[in-house]
């Protein structure tokens, strides 16, 4: 008895696992026969747009140089400061020039004491020579000693002007508003100043990080469709689900190559309203070209491509596969506009039908 239950129990599993196993071959079967990738027209609201990526870079950006070269002493701002137009952003000593200014104004009052002294020369030799008491060698040196000491003191002026501008320049100021984005000096370091034959020292980098502007560039295929003060949207890497609105505010005149393409680089200005959109992120702009709403469309995949031209789709009929020429339209680069040729609803293949696969 406990051998006929046992090999019941076998004979139940093997049944069991032949209809698994038949089923399988029959819903495999089922596929293979029906497995054909389709797609059906619908109604859809579709807007053409030209993407590309790119920076994040501020409007107004700054890197501040000395005009003078000297040793810092004092450094009151950090990175992350807010400044503002004439703010003092850092002093350098002033020790040198101070004594500069003060020989400047010592060697200007000599000069116009030598002056005061040439005048009242030149007077009295001028009434003795109109009185024939002297000769006219002597006016006329007088006249020349008188004139050499107006050049001087104009010489010794300029010279108090320069150390009095060059005493000014100890202190940098911030040139515009915005923010400290980089300090690349300490207190005591020795600077370079910017000259015709130096670049002088980097001291600080201050950006206006309200306004920005992305620079991308656009294949030149596209570059045509788009114009000065057209809308676009911006979408940021590091911020998911996060949109602003900017629009182009310079298109290039000229192309430049990108490896083996020819693109135009292109600005899009937009106010950072989120203080995560800062300088040297990456970003993506879409710029809408067209739209259509209600629009018969569907999948890019199943609209071919004719050799002499046009475009066609494989709509299905029956049991039969119909190749029907259709006009397309815009795209989103998921979706195609059918202008004619389809209804709503119609069933079209995403792939060629093997009847039709030597032509074209």
């Amino acid at each position: 008895m406990k051998r006929f239950i046992v090999t019941l129990i076998i004979l139940v599993l093997i049944v069991a696992g032949g209809y698994q196993l038949f089923s399988y071959v029959s819903e495999s079967a089922d596929s293979k026969a029906t497995g054909i990738r389709t797609d059906t027209a619908k109604l859809r609201d579709l807007e053409s747009v030209v993407s590309a990526t790119g920076e994040v870079l501020p409007l107004l950006n700054s890197i501040v140089k000395s005009e003078i070269s000297g040793r810092i002493t004092v450094i009151p701002v950090k990175e992350g400061d807010a400044v503002q137009k004439g703010d003092t952003l850092l002093q350098l000593d002033r020790t040198s020039l101070e004594t500069g200014l003060r020989e400047a104004e010592r060697s200007l009052e000599a000069e116009q004491l030598r002056l005061d002294k040439a005048e009242r020369n030149l007077e009295r030799l001028k009434d003795l020579y109109a009185k024939k008491f002297v000769g006219e060698k002597e006016f006329l040196d007088a006249q020349t000693d008188y004139e050499l000491a107006q050049l001087n003191l104009e010489i010794s002026q300029a010279r108090l002007d320069d150390a009095e501008e060059d005493l000014s320049k100890t202190t940098i100021l911030a040139p515009h508003d915005g923010i400290v984005t980089r300090l690349d000096v300490v207190d005591g370091e020795v600077i370079s100043g910017a000259t015709s034959v130096s670049n002088g020292t980097n001291l600080i980098t201050i950006a206006q990080l309200k306004e920005l502007y992305m620079e991308a560039n656009i294949n030149e295929v596209d570059i045509e469709r788009l114009s000065l003060g057209q809308q676009a949207e911006l979408r940021f890497d590091a911020i998911p689900r996060f949109k602003l609105d900017g629009e182009i505010g310079v298109i290039a005149l000229s192309a430049r190559k990108d490896g083996n393409v020819r693109v135009f680089p292109i600005e899009v200005f937009f106010e950072a309203l989120d203080t995560r959109v800062r300088p040297g992120i990456s970003a993506t702009v879409d710029i809408p070209i067209d739209s259509a709403t209600g629009a018969i469309s569907v999948l890019l995949s199943a609209v071919f491509n004719a050799t002499e031209g046009g475009s066609y789709v494989f709509v299905q009929n029956g049991e039969r596969w119909e190749q029907r020429t259709v006009e397309i339209g815009i795209n989103n680069l998921q979706h195609i506009q059918i202008k004619s040729g389809l209804a709503v609803d119609d069933v079209i293949r995403l792939s060629r039908p093997r009847e039709f696969r030597n032509d074209d």
